[in-house]
């Protein structure tokens, strides 16, 4: 699948899990001169998900990539990205949270290119991590190749646990420890959403993205 975003235009999508058992998504997005494109991505499948994106940037244009892997079980789920910074002063924003229970794994392979005489690009990438249980796991490979002298790029990964102070005080209000979890989680990744221009589409993902948290947690 194609997605072309033609000079000066602007893209949003929100793309939800189905019920199949393997879910495997390939998007190529080619973004204009000047073009934006916002991507909101909900990775739950429950035994192998993959959601590979190739995104080329030209000048003046904007990606950004808010995106979930929420796994139990033994299920595997994968964001797999290759941004690639064509033109001048581009700008690429990729966030992405995992929440990982049970024998779960969750990865982000994310590759970033900026061609030569693409100066002045702006990249960044955010990923983090939950692990609940010690069977989980959850895996990060960046990837940079510049070929331009003058722009930025950053990444920041951290994996961590839910904090027990917390657990704690969510318990002492009387909810049990499997819903103090997925309330707790829910701050961790509720926030993807906001920016979803449709209320109808936000409020989509969002009950999909609660119920995979509840199994996640239980």
């Amino acid at each position: 699948l194609t997605v072309t975003v033609a000079a000066g235009e602007q893209f949003e999508e929100v793309w939800l899990p189905t019920a199949e058992d393997v879910q495997v998504k390939r998007v190529h997005v080619a973004l204009g001169v000047g073009a934006k494109a916002r991507l909101f991505v909900l990775n739950t499948a429950p035994v192998y998900g993959r959601i590979e994106l190739d995104v080329s940037i030209e000048a003046d244009a904007d990606f950004e990539l808010y995106a979930a892997n929420i796994g139990s079980g033994e299920s595997t789920n994968e964001v797999v990205t290759n941004v690639k910074h064509r033109g001048e002063r581009g700008r690429s924003r990729q966030v992405v949270r995992s929440v990982l229970g049970d024998k779960a794994v969750g990865s982000y392979l994310g590759k970033v290119e900026v061609a030569r005489g693409a100066q002045q690009t702006d990249g960044e990438k955010s990923i983090k991590a939950m692990l609940l249980d010690r069977g989980a796991t959850a895996n990060y490979k960046p990837e940079l190749e510049i070929f331009a002298d003058d722009g930025k790029s950053a990444h920041g990964a951290s994996v961590g646990e839910l904090d027990p102070v917390q657990m704690f005080y969510a318990m002492s209000r009387g909810l049990d420890p499997a819903s103090a979890r997925a309330l707790l989680l829910e701050g961790f990744v509720m926030g993807l959403w906001d920016g979803i221009a449709g209320q109808p589409e936000r409020d989509a993902i969002c009950e999909a993205a609660r119920d995979a948290l509840r199994r996640a947690a239980k």
